[in-house]
């Protein structure tokens, strides 16, 4: 079909009590604030590592009071950026999202700084952080095996796989969420997820 795509994803849940394998290879300045509190200097900052059409699709789509931003800089350089996007914004899209949770996107690391273990010490930052938030939702494309490894040592559980179709180069699409595992699986992990929310 004309200007049709689709895009396989792993999706992860990660939680302050999952164990972690992080240690970045280099020291960072990390800044986890809300949007309305960057400043302009952090604004164009943005704008240069993530393109401004992204931004500019982000704010409008995900931003609120509650959505939060980390960057991450080395030296003065910015390295890291990630968008922390409350529930309420993200389910009309992903509805599988839970009600009292984050969803960490559109995450990206400056080119000279990539492999240096710096996205997953950077999503333990989030999870650290005093985001009120109960777990994190994160998921990446299928085949890109950096972010996967990222996410896997920075604690995060797989949950289930996401299906997303485009059709007329993204004006119209279509997500799929496909949990992992059984129905009595599901509800073992719902348990586990009410229990590390105490």
């Amino acid at each position: 079909m004309f200007g049709y795509s689709q895009i396989n994803h792993e999706v992860f849940i990660v939680t302050k009590a999952l164990p972690a394998n992080v240690g970045a290879a280099l020291e960072t300045n990390t800044r986890i604030c809300r949007l309305n509190e960057l400043t302009p200097r952090e604004w164009a900052q943005i704008r240069k590592l993530q393109g401004r059409r992204a931004v500019l699709y982000l704010r409008l789509r995900y931003g609120s009071a509650d959505t939060y931003i980390l960057l991450s800089y080395v030296g003065e350089e910015p390295a890291h950026i990630e968008w922390i996007v409350p529930a309420s914004k993200i389910r009309g899209r992903y509805p599988f999202v839970t009600k009292d949770s984050y969803s960490i996107i559109s995450c990206l690391t400056a080119h000279s700084f990539r492999g240096l273990g710096i996205y997953p010490s950077q999503i333990r930052r989030v999870v650290e952080s005093d985001i009120p938030a109960r777990m994190f939702w994160i998921w990446t494309a299928s085949t890109n095996t950096p972010s996967l490894k990222g996410i896997r040592k920075a604690g995060g559980a797989k949950v289930g796989e996401l299906v997303q179709k485009k059709w007329f180069w993204g004006c119209i699409s279509h997500i799929e969420y496909l949990p992992k595992g059984s129905k009595s699986e599901w509800q073992k992990m719902d348990y586990v997820l009410k229990e590390w929310g105490k």
